[in-house]
């Protein structure tokens, strides 16, 4: 689906229903990012969810120890 900023409105087909504006057809396509940085990022997210679950962990288990 897609989105008008104009209106607010989502909708399916090529133009808004409510304000009639098209969507721009020539966007460009985003660029792939390189090796070192997707690594990084999947390292990243590896190492930062379950470090945030275990704090989760703590936090309540310090609540919960009174």
């Amino acid at each position: 689906m897609k989105y008008c900023k104009k209106c607010g409105v989502l909708y399916v087909t090529d133009v808004c229903p409510k304000c009639g504006i098209e969507e721009p057809k020539d966007q460009p396509e985003p660029e792939a990012a390189d090796k070192g940085t997707l690594v990084r990022q999947w390292i990243g997210l590896l190492v930062g969810i379950p470090l945030f679950i275990a704090a989760i962990y703590i936090i309540i288990y310090m609540l919960y120890s009174r």
